[in-house]
């Protein structure tokens, strides 16, 4: 991990911006003195007694992250710069700009919902109530049934594949109404001519 100028953090590659919900805590304490660990000949030296709480206010911090690990791999209660890193392990560049409620829920669920990608309940699952007050999406659907076996050359023409989606988007979502409707698309099965309509 690294911090460059700007205030913004490398982690494996990806930037984390810190969001000021976390960071230094005045007098946390170690469990794990150091003063205890040295020899009691060099404990009873005034230099080393001052020494290892300088060293002891150091590692406080990753003994205390170290201690709650698991709680920065859980979506409902990591801070939420960490959670936009989470984010990228099981999500696309652009879903990782949800709103933050929407965020939770979308990485505590892109393993289940990965299976129903690009249906209509992905679709409200994924957006309904964080971003969107409604979606509704209609589709032209249709197939071609024959009893009997014929020449693909003579089947009709089919129609194309086409869908209409209704958002109506949330009052109160800081995510943007293009990146709502770019993340939509990205749901959208790759064959199917898809429009999506704001409602008034």
């Amino acid at each position: 991990m690294s911090e460059p100028n700007g205030g913004t953090m490398q982690v494996m590659g990806t930037e984390i911006v810190p969001t000021g919900q976390r960071g230094h805590i005045e007098n946390l304490e170690t469990p794990f003195p150091l003063i205890e660990a040295v020899p009691p000949m060099l404990a009873q030296d005034t230099f080393v007694q001052r020494m290892m709480p300088a060293f002891d206010e150091v590692l406080a911090p990753i003994i205390s992250t170290l201690d709650c690990l698991d709680s920065y791999f859980d979506p409902e209660i990591t801070p939420d710069d960490f959670l936009r890193y989470l984010s990228t392990w099981v999500n696309s560049h652009t879903e990782n700009e949800l709103s933050i409620p929407g965020l939770r829920h979308s990485v505590a669920t892109a393993v289940a919902m990965s299976a129903w990608r690009g249906t209509v309940s992905s679709l409200h699952d994924r957006f309904f109530p964080f971003d969107l007050d409604s979606i509704v999406l209609e589709e032209g659907g249709g197939v071609t049934v024959s009893t009997t076996a014929t020449d693909p050359e003579t089947w009709p023409d089919a129609a194309p594949m086409v869908a209409t989606v209704t958002i109506t988007p949330a009052k109160d979502s800081v995510n943007s109404l293009d990146n709502i409707i770019q993340l939509i698309k990205d749901y959208a099965p790759a064959h199917l001519q898809l429009t999506v309509v704001i409602a008034t």
